[in-house]
């Protein structure tokens, strides 16, 4: 991947969706857009610099429209600029610290997604009715929600994944579309 100097970041696969422009060689280098539910009329009224390198965005696992919604928005941006598409799994990036244990997503049936790790790297995946007793290293749900020091910490920690394409812009689901939504028996 070439050199990044901006990109914009969008995280729209969980409540508290933001996209922002991440700028790694200055001294600030993160400025936030609250999308505040309204996620892609907000997305369409932010000014995206001329100059951007690369746009990155969260692809799930996560609540099923707004997650689409962003993904679209990004690969729609970055195929007409022919800028480079970097998908962020929200496993990744809610795992800041590499420690061992069952990342948890609470999806909104009241179930958890969860990705076993160490490391830095998923080893198993599961759906939980109910929250494990032992080896949680962290749960995002209403009351613990993804946070822009999460993405932040992430960028300055771990950097931008390698893997750029449109093709890599999946939407990462735990279940079956069909079966999450009952669209046939």
């Amino acid at each position: 991947m070439h050199n990044i100097h901006k990109v914009l970041l969008i995280q729209t696969a969980f409540p508290n969706e933001v996209a922002g422009i991440y700028e790694p060689e200055k001294k600030f280098p993160f400025k936030w857009f609250v999308l505040q539910g309204k996620t892609l009329e907000a997305l369409c009224t932010i000014e995206i610099p001329e100059d951007l390198d690369a746009v990155a965005v969260a692809v799930g696992p996560g609540r099923f429209t707004s997650t689409r919604v962003g993904v679209g928005y990004a690969l729609g941006l970055g195929l007409s600029r022919e800028l480079p598409l970097i998908p962020l799994n929200v496993f990744d990036l809610i795992d800041s610290e590499g420690a061992e244990g069952w990342y948890l997503i609470m999806s909104r049936k009241d179930e958890y997604y969860g990705s076993y790790r160490a490391n830095f790297r998923e080893l198993k995946r599961g759906i939980f009715n109910d929250i494990p007793k032992t080896d949680v290293a962290r749960v995002l749900d209403q009351d613990r929600p993804l946070t822009l020091a999460d993405l932040e910490q992430f960028m300055q920690k771990r950097g931008l994944p390698g893997r750029t394409g449109w093709e890599l812009l999946k939407v990462e689901y735990m279940k079956e579309v069909a079966v999450e939504y009952k669209l046939w028996k």
